[in-house]
């Protein structure tokens, strides 16, 4: 074997090696590591938030049983006058599998105001039958909107962009 020989069975061996990893990386999905804020401007960026109002700690616990400090970055907004149902909840989970429990924990909320708005209030039922639960841990994204299907399509970009 000359050095030619050895030259294109090394650049060959480099080349299915990177293949390989390339293949790997899209069955898991990219290494991403989006920055929260970028997220949630891209989210806030795709809904009408002046008829609604930022939530604090309390709110988090009272509507989803969540505790803000095992969350790692979390926005959540609700309507601001009680016969509205528009909501929206961006959260990084802190540790691997919590995302699970945080998404039990908004399919509860969602059942809540099912039950609150049975009856009466119709077009807020329509709306909250359409809401959006779209997670990619450690991401989870629950919109109430009429623009929830926006929310969703500025989430992923906010991910994978």
């Amino acid at each position: 074997m000359n050095g030619w020989d050895i030259l294109l069975k090394t650049a060959k061996v480099f080349l299915v090696g990177l293949l390989v990893v390339m293949l790997s990386g899209l069955v898991r999905g990219s290494a991403w590591n989006p920055d929260f804020g970028a997220l949630e401007a891209e989210v806030e960026a795709q809904l009408d938030l002046t008829g609604m109002r930022q939530g604090d700690e309390q709110l988090l616990r009272r509507l989803y049983g969540l505790n803000a400090g095992d969350l790692r970055h979390w926005v959540l907004y609700t309507a601001q006058d009680n016969m509205d149902v528009e909501e929206l909840l961006l959260v990084e989970a802190a540790e691997e599998g919590q995302i699970a429990r945080i998404r039990q924990a908004v399919e509860k909320r969602v059942e809540v105001q099912k039950h609150n708005f049975e009856g009466y209030g119709p077009e807020q039922l329509s709306l909250i039958e359409k809401y959006v639960l779209r997670d990619s841990d450690p991401y989870l994204l629950f919109v109430i909107s009429e623009d929830a299907e926006e929310a969703k399509s500025g989430f992923v970009r906010g991910l994978y962009y």
